[in-house]
């Protein structure tokens, strides 16, 4: 997802290339999708920004943008006829991160960095849901499970080793001990999904 202002895609369109063999050499690469001058015209011109990228960030960068600046003309552009990136591609969970991931996250940043960053993930999680309602979104709380294979044990361990570490932490912000863990035992050959 990219974001342009007035000036930024003004100079996008001045420049003379073309995505179509048979498209006219005209200005800018919207006369390369056979758009008529009144299309042109009426979505194309006067625009104050333009969102690349129909996915969850970029409709959400355009929907901040016209929320901020109301008055201003958005343009969302999407190069095919769906979003085709990770928004599309996502297994449909909200979370602000697994006890391995912070772990992780532990190891390349500050506790000040971390927790500044699951707060904007808790952040930006409540403002999904705020923005779009979580029956639209058809958003429930069932918690959240991190899976091990027997061949993660190394990886399972240390997780479990410094759960009490990573709750102590994350409780600073959000007041409560947010993970445990236990062991759930799952026979993968006999399990059937329906």
């Amino acid at each position: 997802m990219m974001a342009f202002n007035r000036f930024q895609e003004k100079e996008l369109l001045n420049k003379k290339f073309s995505f179509h063999k048979k498209a006219p050499k005209f200005r800018g690469f919207f006369y390369a999708m056979n758009l008529s001058y009144w299309e042109i015209k009426t979505w194309l011109t006067n625009v104050d920004f333009t969102v690349i990228g129909s996915g969850i960030v970029g409709l959400n960068c355009a929907l901040q943008l016209k929320n901020r600046f109301p008055k201003s003309k958005v343009l969302v552009l999407e190069k095919g006829i769906l979003p085709q990136g990770a928004s599309t591609k996502n297994a449909g969970f909200a979370c602000f991160g697994s006890p391995s991931e912070i772990l992780d996250d532990l190891q390349h940043h500050t506790e000040d960095e971390v927790l500044n960053l699951v707060l904007r993930r808790v952040d930006g999680l409540q403002l999904l849901r705020n923005t779009l309602g979580d029956n639209n979104i058809g958003y429930k709380s069932f918690g959240g499970y991190e899976l091990y294979l027997n061949k993660d044990k190394a990886m399972y361990d240390y997780c479990s080793e410094n759960i009490k570490r990573i709750n102590k932490l994350l409780y600073t912000v959000l007041k409560t001990m947010y993970f445990q863990y236990g062991r759930i035992v799952l026979d993968l050959e006999t399990l059937r999904i329906n």
